[in-house]
């Protein structure tokens, strides 16, 4: 059985690689999604709280990226809240294919981290919004040249 997660990922995958997104176009729209999922969750959890399940979804995802390790120092104990900086840094050094993989991984894991926390149809209502601007980010081509 398949999440509606790992159906979007997968979605976004396809869709961005087949358009040939650049990593940095990669690293923008995953940077603007988390963005997202703090300024959505933040009232609710906190911006600890958002920022504990940011931590957590780059460990897990490091152990099959470990390039993602680099954007995990940002986040000790003296930060109070989500700076998707690092990640947008340490994606956009990647291939386009390995952006995109290791994006939807951070983005993937924190929809399940958070699933776990407060159950899966109020994460699906909590990052509807997200969710959506993560799909429907096709980046922009201009076909002047």
């Amino acid at each position: 059985m398949t999440s509606p997660e790992s159906d979007q990922s997968l979605a976004f995958l396809a869709q961005h690689l087949d358009v040939g997104a650049s990593s940095t176009e990669i690293a923008d729209l995953v940077g603007k999604v988390c963005a997202e999922f703090d300024l959505v969750l933040a009232p609710i959890v906190g911006k600890r709280g958002v920022l504990a399940l940011f931590t957590r979804s780059l460990h897990i995802a490091a152990k099959n990226h470990p390039w993602l390790s680099a954007s995990e120092g940002g986040s000790g104990n003296s930060q109070v809240e989500l700076d998707p900086a690092p990640l947008r840094g340490a994606i956009a050094l990647q291939s386009p294919a390995e952006a995109a993989a290791g994006g939807v991984a951070v983005l993937q894991n924190f929809s399940e981290l958070l699933g776990k926390l407060v159950g899966h149809a109020l994460t699906e209502r909590l990052l509807r919004t997200p969710w959506l601007t993560f799909m429907s980010g096709t980046p922009a081509r201009d076909n002047k040249q």
